[in-house]
Parts: structure tokens; C-alpha cells; sequence
């Protein structure tokens, strides 16, 4: 494959001064040579839900740049790759192979006279199809990457190997590559009432209060890792015991639920058992210092199947 130059050639443009309209271009085509990108006008979110597999759907529209706005431009294909990033269920990895392609004759004019192609659909079934697995192999974390490539009229490749930084950013749209992700939606973040069942202290003069889960990049920090049994124990009812924090964190994938981090005395939280009860739910927990205690958090809109994993 050809090593094209970016910005110059990519969007087409000529920069001239604006004091001196008479000054030859910054660069010119001549110079920089020919080539052409994907750039994209709309998609869809990337995410594949594994709740809903049969309505999972990706679609996206893109047109093609060179210097004849995708007249140069004779084929686009894309290429599959499956990433398996769950050992436990075996490798189930394939690929690349040659996924989907569209000719000329198949590209349409889009809005600003470039040639592209518009409604591109992918579905969860088409993706599966392709890899050659099963929708129960397929879980969260697991990658289908897709790698496109515009073929030019002379035979020449161009995709994102060969493209620079520049092109493939922000800045020029460019949708060479992508990666639609298998995940399941989570939606355990508020604030709730929690009513403390038992702690390791015993104390129950003081069993309500309110528990916060966030939503981080690592999973939901929630503000008091003891469910309550920290202000019984330590402070009873004034709320002034200092709370397990440090990078605790309640993880959610797919309605399965583990504890990772320590607090911030290093102590390691387990989570027993963990039950869904009408509005409630009811976490048993101990950690590596002896302390633990059951809680049940009240959610009024209900909670989902949740398990641990």
C-alpha cells in the first residue's frame, strides 16, 4: 500500500494566505500526491447489548474524499476481526476476513456532491454470522473490529495503516476503523435508603440511613462501603466514623455484581451473598479485618436480576 500525506491531500482544501491572494498554495496537490479517506456523517453508539442481541444494531453513513469528491474512489470494503477477551469460555477469536464491500455503481451523492454510501446496517446476527460463533459464546468485554478500505480507480488501497494520525482523528471525521463492543446497560447509580439487618458490633440503635452508588470508569464508588455498619460500630448514630473509601468499587457487568480496590486502610471487601427482594437489596459482606454486616438498600423503582458473580 501506498503512505499517503494527510491534511493536505485528505480534505481536498488548498491553503493560501489571506494577505496575498497572488501567493502560491502552502502545498499542492502535485506535491503531496493522490489518495482519498472514509470521513463520516452519522452512526449510531458502538455498543451491542447483550440483553438484546436481536435488536442490536449499528448503522452508519460515510462519504468518500480524494480529489474528485469520490469519483476516484471504485470500491470500499470492510473487514472482520472477532476478539475473544474472555478466556474462560474458551478462544473463540477469528479473522480478519473480508466482511462487506460496495462498488461504485452502489454509492450515492450525499449531501455536500461527495460519493458515499448512506444507512450502512450491521446487525448483531450479521456479526455472529460472520465470526462463525454463537450468541451464548458472546460475552461482555468481547470485540468485533471492523477495518475499512478504499480501493481507487489506478488500484491503489488507502486505509488506516496507511493514513496518518491526522486524518484518522477528530478533526477530519475519518472512519477507516471501529470496534462495536458486546456490554450490557447498567443503571445502578442514585441516592437510596438502606436499612442495616446486622453488623459485627451488633448495634442496631441506629439501623437507616442513605447510601450513594456513582458511576466511575472502574464501577460504582459508593460512599460508605459499610452499608451503615460503620456508623453503628464506630460512631454510633452521629454518622462521624471515617468511611471505607480508597478504590473500592461495586462492579456490574451484565447483572453480575463483584467487589475490586481496598479501602483506604487496605482491607479487602468480599460480598457473600446478594439478593434481589421485592425493592431491597440485601448485601451480606465481611472484610479482611473482621469487620461485616448485612444491609438491604431500598430502591423504589425496583432493582434488576441481580447476582453475584
Amino acid at each position: 500500500m501506498k503512505r499517503i500525506l494527510p491534511i493536505y491531500l485528505f480534505a481536498g482544501l488548498l491553503l493560501f494566505s489571506c494577505a496575498d491572494d497572488s501567493l502560491s498554495p502552502i502545498i499542492t496537490f502535485d506535491k503531496a500526491g493522490k489518495g482519498a479517506y472514509v470521513r463520516l456523517l452519522q452512526e449510531t453508539a458502538r455498543d451491542l447489548n447483550l440483553f438484546d442481541l436481536a435488536g442490536s444494531t449499528y448503522i452508519y453513513s460515510v462519504e468518500f474524499v480524494d480529489l474528485e469528491q469520490g469519483d476516484l474512489v471504485s470500491e470500499y470494503k470492510i473487514d472482520l476481526t472477532f476478539k475473544d477477551n474472555n478466556p474462560d469460555n474458551g478462544d473463540n477469536s477469528s479473522g480478519p476476513s473480508a466482511f462487506r464491500s460496495w462498488s461504485a455503481s452502489e454509492f450515492i451523492s450525499t449531501e455536500r456532491g461527495y460519493k458515499g454510501v448512506e444507512n450502512i446496517t450491521i446487525t448483531a446476527n450479521d456479526l455472529l454470522s460472520a465470526a462463525g460463533i454463537s450468541a451464548d459464546v458472546l460475552q461482555a468485554g468481547d470485540q468485533f473490529i471492523v477495518k475499512g478500505f478504499v480501493i481507487l480507480t489506478d488500484g491503489s488501497v488507502f486505509g488506516k495503516d496507511n493514513s496518518s494520525a491526522a486524518v484518522n482523528g477528530s478533526a477530519f471525521q475519518g472512519h477507516f476503523d471501529f470496534t462495536l463492543n458486546a456490554t450490557c446497560p447498567t443503571n445502578l447509580e442514585g441516592t437510596y435508603d438502606y436499612t442495616v439487618l446486622e453488623s459485627w458490633c451488633g448495634g442496631l440503635d441506629c439501623p437507616t440511613g442513605q447510601v450513594t452508588l456513582t458511576l466511575t470508569t472502574s464501577g460504582y464508588d459508593i460512599d460508605d462501603f459499610s452499608l451503615g455498619a460503620y456508623n453503628q460500630c464506630y460512631s454510633p448514630c452521629t454518622g462521624g466514623a471515617a468511611l471505607p473509601l480508597g478504590n473500592l468499587r461495586l462492579v456490574d457487568v451484565c447483572n453480575k455484581i463483584s467487589v475490586t480496590g481496598a479501602s483506604q486502610w487496605g482491607e479487602i471487601y468480599t460480598y457473600h451473598s446478594l439478593t434481589v427482594d421485592g425493592n431491597d437489596l440485601i448485601i451480606e459482606w465481611t472484610n479482611d479485618y473482621g469487620e461485616g454486616g448485612t444491609t438491604a438498600i431500598h430502591n423504589p423503582s425496583g432493582w434488576p436480576p441481580l447476582e453475584l458473580k
